[in-house]
């Protein structure tokens, strides 16, 4: 592997895999990269259809002669020009995606969640050992200021022992309707179910990464229940489970599409010996914390006290001034970058704490495998890791 040094003022040049302009995911990527100057998209197999991709091209201010339509040209033609490539196709795509990026050499950066079994992501895991390459996963909800200070917090013992977590993400997309009446219709590729139903790797992928980042645990055993009670029969849009965490901690876990009046609401509740906290997406830029004596306070990046939240790097804008969703994918990028460029000058794939990939992911698969078959056999199940 010829390794060289990227200048950290030198952007890296990236292309994407998917993410046409229409969809709300290459949007959000697209601005995320942007958003502190340290990526420049330069190509793109935007879409199979190549009027399509041209004109994402147009609309990214990619050159339309380096849109493709296929991913075996674009690599071919590219893969000198390249730092690294973010696949953000449909998840069932992304192992062979995923697999061709790196066979040709580039680091990858690939959406959540990375592919739709333990087996396969197991099997990149050995594919990426043997090239020594890279693989990153995004999980940008780990890249809110106040969900790291709350990781923070939970490591300094502000909590003593944690003993309860609550996380839920209700979400209302298959129960809404038209003003005709109609169902309103999600992409196609959500409504196929695997043996992981796409729900579980929709929105369950976030709540194992959420619990992994904030705990540092692991999951042991789960017991679920789902169901089908939304506009498309037979396709699983609600799950409840409880889930056993090493160091004893006792979580509970909702995540549905058809909670009306949720348009995406994650929250995140921590119950320890000394204190609990709770966090809210659609209110990002708080956190509610309680203590053992009574006390009740809400913090955000400018109180004092805080050791995370206020670092120069979260402050695009005064507080007061709230950040949100592609900030906290900014950072999350940021982080990536710091990843990428280390990765070019010592060739090893090294994250730190803000960065996850692979292995991560085969976690958080089994763990999504352990909940499918409890809803089927209705008891406990083990969490094979």
């Amino acid at each position: 592997m010829n390794i060289t040094f990227k200048p950290k003022d030198e952007k890296l040049k990236v292309a994407f895999v998917g993410g046409a302009y229409e969809s709300a995911v290459g949007r959000a990527h697209r601005s995320a990269i942007a958003m502190d100057q340290r990526y420049e998209l330069v190509a793109g197999c935007f879409s199979r259809n190549i009027n399509n991709s041209r004109a994402t091209a147009a609309e990214y201010g990619v050159d339309q002669q380096r849109a493709y339509s296929s991913l075996a040209v674009m690599l071919q033609n590219e893969s000198r020009n390249l730092d690294a490539v973010i696949v953000l196709t449909p998840q069932d795509q992304h192992g062979v995606h995923v697999s061709n990026c790196l066979e040709a050499g580039l680091p990858v950066v690939c959406e959540k969640a990375l592919v739709t079994s333990s087996s396969e992501a197991l099997a990149l895991s050995n594919d990426l050992a043997k090239k020594n390459g890279f693989l990153a996963v995004t999980y940008n909800y780990t890249g809110y200021p106040m969900i790291r200070e709350l990781q923070h917090m939970i490591a300094s013992g502000v909590f003593g022992k944690i003993h309860q977590v609550l996380m839920e993400m209700p979400q209302e997309g298959f129960a809404k309707v038209a003003e005709d009446g109609m169902p309103i219709q999600p992409q196609g590729w959500r409504l196929h179910d695997g043996a992981i139903p796409t729900l579980y790797l929709d929105l369950a992928v976030h709540l194992h990464m959420m619990a992994r980042f904030l705990l540092g645990e692991t999951p042991e055993e789960v017991v679920a229940l789902s169901s089908s009670s939304g506009n498309f029969p037979k396709i699983i849009d609600s799950t409840q489970c409880l889930v056993r965490y090493s160091g004893n901690i006792h979580c509970g876990i909702w995540f549905s599409k058809v909670a009306l009046g949720y348009r995406n609401g994650l929250r995140i509740r921590i119950f320890g010996e000394k204190g609990a906290a709770e966090w809210v997406q659609e209110n990002p830029e708080y956190l509610y914390y309680a203590d053992n004596q009574g006390k009740r306070m809400v913090m955000d990046r400018s109180c004092q006290g805080i050791f995370i939240g206020n670092k120069s790097r979260y402050q695009r804008f005064k507080v007061g001034h709230p950040a949100g969703f592609l900030e906290a994918f900014a950072n999350y990028y940021v982080d990536i970058a710091e990843a990428l460029v280390s990765y070019r000058l010592t060739g090893r794939m090294e994250f730190g704490s803000y960065v996850f990939g692979v292995e991560e992911s085969i976690e958080g698969l089994k763990m999504l495998e352990a909940i499918a078959r409890s809803s089927h056999s209705h008891k406990w199940e083990s969490v094979d890791i």
